[in-house]
């Protein structure tokens, strides 16, 4: 079967994840090496998930899903970040995108233990690393190193780490697939 007439259901689906501006959207687009998804500076942008059927190597044929922050506020936020979770349930692998800059922060740390009671098998990407202090990143690194977690270091402004991430996210969609 050619890739163009693979059906979505067949496809692996894979959900990129995290707080707003973590740039979930800007690692998608360099994942799939195309502008799929809406970037900008201003929080929220991604409202609704965006998921787009394409084919990304070496996997194959693919969903990749861009969802709202699981950080939002207010009822609409509420909503927004309900819907992120929906999207958790089908998804076959998972990438959750963390501002390294920033760190990992208490809805990173409660999306984590969601995705494992889930079983879903994720990466985390620490985006914009190369705006990180290396102090507070090495301290978080050391928890994911401690519990055991996949992590990949990336920067959407230079691509670095990209090709590691895509070469992770291959390997998670062959786990799940081997189940």
């Amino acid at each position: 079967m050619q890739m163009n007439q693979t059906p979505s259901s067949e496809r692996v689906h894979i959900g990129f994840f995290g707080r707003r501006n973590a740039g979930k959207s800007s690692v998608l687009n360099a994942v799939t090496g195309q502008d799929l998804a809406v970037v900008s500076d201003v929080k929220g942008t991604t409202t609704d998930p965006v998921q787009k059927s394409m084919e990304l190597l070496p996997l194959g044929p693919v969903v990749v899903i861009d969802t709202p922050g699981i950080d939002d506020e207010g009822e609409l936020g509420a909503l927004r970040v309900k819907k992120s979770y929906q999207v958790l349930n089908k998804s076959d692998a998972a990438v959750l995108v963390v501002d390294a800059s920033l760190g990992l922060c208490e809805e990173d740390f409660a999306f984590i233990e969601h995705i494992q009671k889930k079983q879903i098998p994720y990466a985390v990407a620490f985006n914009k690393s190369d705006l990180a202090p290396s102090a507070s990143l090495a301290k978080d690194l050391q928890y994911l190193k401690e519990h055991q977690i996949d992590f990949v270091s990336v920067s959407t402004a230079d691509l670095s780490g990209i090709d590691t991430l895509k070469e992770k996210i291959a390997t998670l969609a062959k786990t799940e697939d081997t189940k």
